[in-house]
């Protein structure tokens, strides 16, 4: 990590700023090739951390512009790093960045900044992990989940559960070299010791049931007969018209999503064309993608009609998803109510009377209880993985661990650690940090 890199920091495009960094053992160097300041004879005598105001040479031109010099090991990187904030604009950045290079300077890979942080010391894998979650995050809940992460929670767990396998480790080792001091005393407290690991992981692991949720929203299929208001219903949730709504039957023969957000997590929902049964083409590949999108949502907005009883075909509908989680919504209750049913709703989709209860029920059901969008929620993929395999390696080593020889145990013990140590990056290949980091963006 000899060379110096470079990259702009800021997203391209126009802005009031634009950011480009500089890390490496020459950035003080190379930084005052290119910035002038009258405060300083030379950048490279400049305070760490203190923002410098002057100009920068952007080849045939100057911008005025703020410098900031971080002294290694206290900054982002643990290396020397300096920091351009100038006018925004792609194309000033660009001549900037570019006579850096020339000065000396390589351009950064991606997420090179953030490699290097993890490499010096600065942060875990996880933790690193965490930075690119925040980024990517769309919503609240996902949001907190990756600022836990780069805040060490998950960091500070796995590395426990590392101590614990280590701990049992040492002692069946230390038991196959002192067999008649030790041995008896190990295994009397292996099953012990490896059930409260179980225990642990896996209660760790219960966390990532709800990480698709947390990151993608819970789905809400909003099915029933055609005309029955559906779209209607999709309108007044978000209030607007974003389905079309007449009084033809079979008017939506395809689906629509749109989203919300209530207490950090997304609803998603999912209008779908009236189910019926239809010589229509077009209709009826519309009403197999309603049943579709009804079997692989979280939750069924059953749509049904507040002044008359439920129909042979709407029951029947119902029974189809018995299985599934749904709210009966009874709607057009500004024409009039004649059902009675304690465990549905009642409500206008063309006035908005009671709608917003129905996102209030939603909540209860999914999130409120069981979702907390300021907890530790494990929503990366590969942590999900590498804990379920680990768990799956405890798991063997659970089994007949009164009897099986110690030798196999410590195998699946092992290769435990070696899974656990991929998420802290106590073990992890050059090839999975390299991946990792693959994925941030440049300038990060």
């Amino acid at each position: 990590m000899s060379k110096t890199i470079a990259a702009i920091a800021t997203p391209f495009g126009t802005g009031a700023i634009g950011v480009i960094r500089l890390s490496g053992d020459n950035s003080l160097n190379i930084a005052n090739q290119v910035f002038k300041c009258k405060k300083l004879d030379s950048f490279c005598n400049a305070v760490p951390n203190v923002m410098y105001f002057g100009k920068v040479c952007c080849g045939e031109f100057f911008d005025e512009c703020l410098a900031v010099y971080f002294k290694a090991p206290h900054s982002f990187t643990g290396e020397d790093v300096v920091e351009f904030q100038c006018h925004g604009g792609i194309r000033l950045l660009e001549e900037l960045l570019k006579n850096l290079l020339n000065k000396g300077a390589t351009i950064a890979d991606k997420g090179e900044f953030t490699k290097r942080a993890f490499l010096n010391g600065k942060y875990s894998l996880s933790e690193a992990e965490g930075i690119i979650d925040m980024i990517n995050s769309e919503n609240i809940a996902s949001l907190n989940a990756g600022y836990r992460q780069l805040s060490g929670n998950l960091n500070k767990k796995v590395l426990k559960l590392e101590e614990q396998i280590l701990d049992i480790t040492a002692s069946l080792e230390a038991s196959l070299d002192y067999p008649e001091e030790l041995e008896e005393e190990v295994r009397e407290n292996l099953p012990s010791k490896l059930s409260t690991l179980k225990n642990d992981l896996q209660s760790l692991l219960d966390s990532a049931k709800y990480s698709r949720i947390v990151k993608n929203g819970i789905n809400v299929a909003i099915i029933g007969m055609p005309n029955i208001g559906k779209s209607s219903l999709l309108n007044a949730i978000l209030g607007k018209d974003r389905a079309i709504v007449t009084d033809i039957a079979g008017t939506t023969r395809d689906v629509l999503e749109e989203r919300i957000e209530r207490k950090g997590i997304f609803i998603n929902f999912i209008d779908t064309a009236g189910i019926r049964n239809t010589t229509d083409t077009v209709e009826k590949i519309g009403v197999n993608k309603a049943k579709s999108c009804a079997e692989n949502a979280d939750i069924i907005l059953m749509m049904l009609n507040s002044n008359s009883n439920i129909t042979n075909e709407e029951q029947a509908l119902l029974d189809s998803f018995k299985d599934k989680p749904i709210i009966k919504i009874y709607n057009k209750m500004d024409l009039g109510v004649c059902v009675k049913d304690d465990d549905g709703i009642y409500i206008s989709a063309k006035t908005g009377e009671n709608v917003e209860q129905i996102i209030d029920v939603i909540c209860d059901k999914f999130i409120s209880g069981k979702i907390d969008s300021s907890g530790d929620i494990i929503t990366n993929i590969r942590h999900i993985e590498s804990l379920q395999n680990t768990l799956n390696f405890i798991n063997s080593a659970c089994l007949n661990s009164e009897i099986t020889p110690s030798e196999c145990i410590l195998i699946d013990l092992r290769a435990a650690y070696l899974e656990l140590g991929a998420i802290s990056g106590n073990t992890a290949s050059e090839d999975i940090i390299d991946t990792i980091f693959s994925k941030f963006c440049l300038g990060k």
